[in-house]
């Protein structure tokens, strides 16, 4: 359990949150491109897909760091979470390929992105769960990660979009409520990764001094 609140997990967690910040900010960017012409931020497109992809990557290592706490609070759970972590950012880095060697457009790619992160918050929402449960964590930042791990498992609803194999440019309504995941994943998750590192080094910190 001792993982849970290691300066290891502290600044491994601020690393994807920081990763999670910067896909947001190249995703924003590549819009203002798109919608404002500037041909200079058009690579921001190709750049926020593979930081999506190093972002799923960075939280299925997390998730097999951080696995030993987690049998030891839910053995039998435990296993199936790890799969999904790992199943998640391989969807996630199976998308990022589609759309990046030009084997699919938008709809595709993006079904692969919000399913793969509704795997990776299953993950989350039981990682919440247990810490709550044992009161290692913040009740505020425990509530912030369960609300964060709510809106990622919206993506998980893109499984169908990938089993039909719609793709297209047009923002479908499967694809609009898909996307509503993204206020977890690039929004939510990311803020919840930075605050609980920093609380993580904080307390390491004082235990340091008191010691």
């Amino acid at each position: 359990m001792n993982r849970l609140v290691s300066k290891t997990t502290g600044w491994w967690v601020i690393l994807v949150g920081s990763i999670g910040m910067l896909s947001f900010i190249t995703l924003l960017l590549f819009f203002v491109s798109l919608f404002q012409n500037i041909s200079s931020l058009s690579f921001m497109g190709a750049l926020n897909d593979s930081l999506n992809a190093l972002a799923g990557i960075l939280a299925a290592v997390l998730a097999s760091a951080l696995h030993p706490a987690l049998r030891q609070l839910a053995p039998r759970s435990s296993p199936f979470l790890l799969i999904s972590v790992w199943a998640g950012a391989a969807a996630i880095m199976f998308g990022s390929w589609l759309i990046q060697t030009g084997r699919s457009d938008v709809e595709l790619s993006s079904y692969y992105f919000f399913f793969g992160n509704g795997l990776i918050g299953i993950w989350l929402w039981m990682l919440n769960g247990l810490a709550r449960q044992q009161l290692i964590w913040p009740g505020n930042l425990i509530r912030l990660g369960l609300i964060a791990s709510f809106f990622m498992m919206l993506g998980l609803i893109a499984l169908y979009g990938i089993l039909l194999g719609l793709d297209g440019n047009d923002f479908s309504p499967l694809m609009t409520v898909a996307g509503l995941s993204y206020l977890g994943t690039g929004g939510l998750y990311p803020v919840w990764c930075l605050r609980l590192g920093r609380w993580i080094l904080s307390k390491q910190a004082d235990q340091a001094i008191s010691a």
